[in-house]
């Protein structure tokens, strides 16, 4: 997501500047992405029908409007917290700050499931403010690379991407043979269409 949004530099200069704002590490939420993918996955083989648990808007929604579905959503955590896990696991002081695009991550971290694991939510909007408040000149930094995660946890923002995701975690894990059928929603439109199904 932050490649979308930071059009101006390159991610890998936005993660700079990240850094010279005062940040001791960065780690990628696609690597979450990642894990979660495997867990929807592995989830799978058990039922006929599931939703993800990655997007808390869409889960609030289905809790919401679709009370009956509750029990279809996914068991997994989300991306965000996921990762969050894996850096308090390394370090339990660790403080451990979320920069997304997505302002429903703020509610979230209000999730007994998800708060022990993510300390801040900042959109990209508050990033940039404190970008700007620094005066950094973010296009003429070195480019700080990150590598551990997967094209696939990189695209779960993306339209389909959590699809694209699963599926090829569920083909690694197990096999072929599987059988996914999976319905890609873009929009609130056509979220209810399909849980109206």
């Amino acid at each position: 997501a932050i490649a979308g949004q930071f059009t101006y530099a390159k991610p890998g200069q936005i993660f700079s500047a990240i850094k010279e704002i005062g940040f001791y590490s960065i780690e990628e939420a696609a690597l979450g992405a990642d894990i979660v993918a495997y867990h929807e996955a592995e989830e799978l083989k058990d039922r006929e029908f599931m939703t993800s648990s990655c997007c808390p808007a869409f889960v609030k929604y289905i809790k919401t409007k679709f009370p009956a579905l509750t029990e279809y959503i996914s068991g997994s955590l989300s991306p965000m917290a996921v990762t969050g896990k894996l850096i308090k696991d390394r370090d339990p002081d660790a403080k451990v700050v979320f920069i997304g695009p997505c302002t429903a991550k703020k509610a979230e971290i209000r999730d007994p499931r998800v708060s022990p694991y993510i300390d801040y939510v900042m959109t990209f909007e508050e990033l940039q403010a404190l970008i700007d408040s620094k005066d950094l000149e973010v296009e003429k930094l070195e480019e700080t690379t990150l590598d551990n995660a997967s094209c696939f946890g990189r695209n779960f923002a993306r339209s389909g991407g959590v699809t694209d995701a699963v599926t090829e975690a569920a083909y690694e894990r197990l096999g072929e043979g599987v059988r996914i059928d999976p319905i890609v929603c873009d929009g609130i439109d056509k979220c209810k269409s399909a849980l109206l199904r």
